[in-house]
């Protein structure tokens, strides 16, 4: 590759916002609400193990509760529109009823802005 064709992408200061929410549905309905309504493409979630804050109460003396399954997103974003996007998914998600996770917000390095071509069409979600 040669200088020629090189050229430096754009940076911006970013902030990495997480969720921990249930395994009922609730990442895939967000990661689509993020999609089309704010046109959030650097997002994804994985699946984990996750133990209740308060779910040692209930187990046995001695012993951790049973973990269950939970999803964890993660969206990439501009540090300028963060605080916007965080309040946007904490009311998308329901994160303030009980039960509904948690949420958190990181700074990162920086981010790459980038664009998808408009003729790629969404990936079907399970």
């Amino acid at each position: 590759m040669t200088t020629d064709t090189c050229q430096s992408l754009p940076q911006k200061a970013a902030k990495f916002i997480t969720c921990v929410l249930p395994d009922d549905g609730t990442d895939k309905k967000l990661m689509r609400a993020l999609r089309s309504e704010k046109q959030v493409i650097r997002s994804y979630s994985i699946a984990c193990r996750g133990i209740a804050a308060l779910q040692g109460a209930q187990s046995r003396r001695n012993q951790l509760p049973e973990p269950t399954l939970i999803r964890m997103v993660k969206v990439a974003v501009a540090e300028d529109g963060a605080d916007a996007l965080f309040d946007y998914i904490y009311e998308t998600a329901g994160i303030g009823r009980k039960g509904r996770g948690a949420i958190y917000m990181g700074s990162l390095i920086n981010i790459t802005p980038f664009e998808l071509p408009k003729d790629v069409p969404d990936e079907p979600m399970p």
